[in-house]
């Protein structure tokens, strides 16, 4: 192949893959062992990954890092679970180890950093790309990462992927019916049939939808989620009982101005006869039962009040 070929080839490659381009792809096109060898030691390809090089540069994007750890892991690999939730935007990325599920006789070792996961099925089915990247499906995406996470942040994908209008009702369904053994289905089943009975909650963080697993758990009357009162929008209500709940995370209650504002709001809502409790994310992350307690004090008080059973 011709050097000026050979590097177009390379250049072309790498920018379709967040800049980075595996050795199995570049034999393929034609370029020999030996212009790969110069390559590396003259410095235009930086070795990220095993068989995995970056072009000229050692940092990567997140698409970057994603893209080489599919590649490491060989034909066939997709990017899955956390992973996957991530590129699809459901979730923020992590630190953790970048997930990837490979054929069930899949052999290579990927190396350092990457989670593995083996799939009996064929990869086809269930797999797709976006943004360039081989990934499992969205259906397939929250099947995965239903095995992974907690309720509250599996209740967090489901919202975001519904409101990306990424959500296919029938291609879950049909991922659920082919792999009825895999560990996410029991999960993802019950928030489906919570969802379709009570509608698509719109939590706005993991320490809302936590709350909210709270309520579904110990059979509480389903609050309003981030209602709007007339004056602000408020984390939880329940209009029967007169009680509105509110989570502080560091994210939305934070600063002197915003505490006071808060605290000014809830004496006029005390003041028309509403009850107005907060829970911190870490007694709701942390000590979940005794939230539930309070809760279920606080709404069996107000059914008293409003004359209810």
């Amino acid at each position: 192949m011709d050097p000026r070929d050979a590097v177009d080839l390379l250049r072309a490659l790498a920018e379709r893959q967040h800049g980075v381009a595996a050795r199995r792809q570049l034999l393929a096109a034609g370029v020999d062992r030996e212009r790969i060898r110069r390559w590396r030691e003259g410095g235009r390809l930086v070795v990220q990954r095993r068989g995995v090089y970056s072009l000229g540069h050692a940092l990567l994007s997140m698409e970057g890092r994603w893209m080489a750890a599919v590649l490491a892991c060989g034909e066939g690999a997709v990017l899955s679970h956390r992973s996957a939730a991530a590129l699809w935007g459901l979730r923020a990325p992590g630190a953790s180890a970048i997930d990837v599920t490979v054929r069930a006789d899949g052999a290579r070792r990927p190396g350092e950093g990457i989670r593995t996961h083996r799939s009996a099925l064929a990869l086809p089915s269930f797999a797709t790309e976006h943004r360039g990247i081989a990934v499992t499906t969205i259906a397939w995406t929250l099947l995965d990462f239903a095995a992974v996470t907690s309720r509250a942040r599996l209740r967090r994908a489901v919202e975001e992927a519904d409101r990306l209008e990424l959500f296919d009702g029938m291609a879950v369904a049909a991922a659920l019916t082919a792999a009825p053994g895999r560990p996410g289905t029991p999960a993802l089943r019950a928030l489906l049939i919570d969802m379709e009975s009570r509608g698509v909650t719109t939590t706005r963080s993991d320490v809302e939808a936590a709350l909210l697993e709270i309520c579904v758990d110990h059979g509480f009357p389903r609050p309003l989620v981030n209602h709007w009162d007339g004056e602000a929008e408020r984390d939880f209500v329940w209009p029967r009982e007169r009680l509105v709940v509110e989570v502080d995370g560091w994210r939305f209650h934070r600063g002197r101005v915003a505490f006071g504002a808060d605290r000014e709001r809830d004496r006029r809502a005390v003041a028309t006869g509403w009850r107005v409790v907060r829970f911190t994310a870490i007694e709701v992350l942390r000590t979940p039962r005794a939230v539930a307690e309070e809760l279920a004090h606080l709404l069996s008080a107000g059914q008293r009040h409003s004359g209810g059973a």
